[in-house]
């Protein structure tokens, strides 16, 4: 081989090394977020091109803030709750109208994790674990158009439109 030949060689072992940690990592997180779930039955995993859209559809329906929260300022329909009134949180959904056996979709704000498709009960069951996932999430319901934002400072907000 010569120095041309070597380098294109080099250059393609270095591309197919990240292909493979990527791969390492996406297959990482879905793993962490099953561990989260004891009914591994009840959710579904969201591939990377899926749970982009999901994420858009929820940005374009609420306004996020400069600083990557919804800007609730912007959302008329709101209620705001403490983390100690999570188990209210079908109550307050059902006061409001909305069916709660409608999927819905976790988003954890951080790190690119794929979305879960799941019952809001069944995110509920698991919340204390997901919230010490990262600083921010959220549970979106395209369907009822809807979002439950959950903050690293204990504020829990729902918005629906």
């Amino acid at each position: 081989m010569n120095r041309e030949e070597r380098k294109t060689r080099l250059e393609y072992l270095i591309q197919e090394r990240k292909k493979h940690e990527e791969k390492l990592e996406k297959e990482q997180q879905i793993s962490v977020m099953l561990e989260l779930f004891p009914e591994k039955s009840t959710v579904d995993i969201l591939d990377e091109s899926e749970s982009e859209k999901i994420e858009s559809k929820m940005t374009n329906c609420f306004p996020i803030a400069f600083w990557g929260r919804i800007d609730w300022e912007k959302v008329s329909k709101k209620i705001i709750l403490t983390k100690e009134d999570i188990l209210n949180i079908p109550t307050v959904l059902t006061n409001q109208s909305l069916d709660i056996s409608i999927p819905v979709y976790l988003i954890v704000g951080i790190y690119k994790y794929p979305l879960v498709k799941t019952s809001l009960l069944t995110i509920l069951e698991s919340i204390e674990d997901i919230m010490d996932m990262g600083p921010d999430q959220w549970i979106y319901s395209p369907t009822l158009r809807y979002v439950i934002e959950f903050c690293h400072d204990d504020v829990i907000t729902i918005g629906w439109i």
